[in-house]
């Protein structure tokens, strides 16, 4: 996974990823230990996070669109991106782009 091949730099400039699943909490887990995930996880296994984002079911599929939201350090939303298709992933190079001018 991109993030964690940056996940390092980007714990470096002080920031975090925290990523939403809403698999089950075991499927989550498998995926975690898969891919060596370091980065936290929360498992939205009743949809309520994704649901109050307006993520899920976004693209009537079923399942949360993929997004990222940047927060700066006071806990303000600078920046966001929503995926139009369920691949249609932020690169760690646009988060790191966002982070470096937050």
């Amino acid at each position: 996974m991109e993030l964690q091949d940056q996940y390092a730099e980007i714990e470096a400039i002080g920031a975090e990823i925290i990523a939403v699943s809403i698999d089950s909490e075991e499927d989550a887990r498998a995926v975690v230990a898969r891919l060596n995930l370091t980065y936290p996880v929360l498992y939205d296994t009743t949809t309520a996070v994704t649901r109050a984002w307006g993520v899920f079911n976004l693209l009537n599929d079923g399942v949360s669109a993929p997004a990222a939201y940047v927060f700066d350090s006071a806990g303000n939303l600078v920046s966001y991106r929503i995926g139009e298709t369920i691949a249609d992933r932020p690169h760690a190079a646009e988060v790191l782009s966002v982070l470096a001018a937050s």
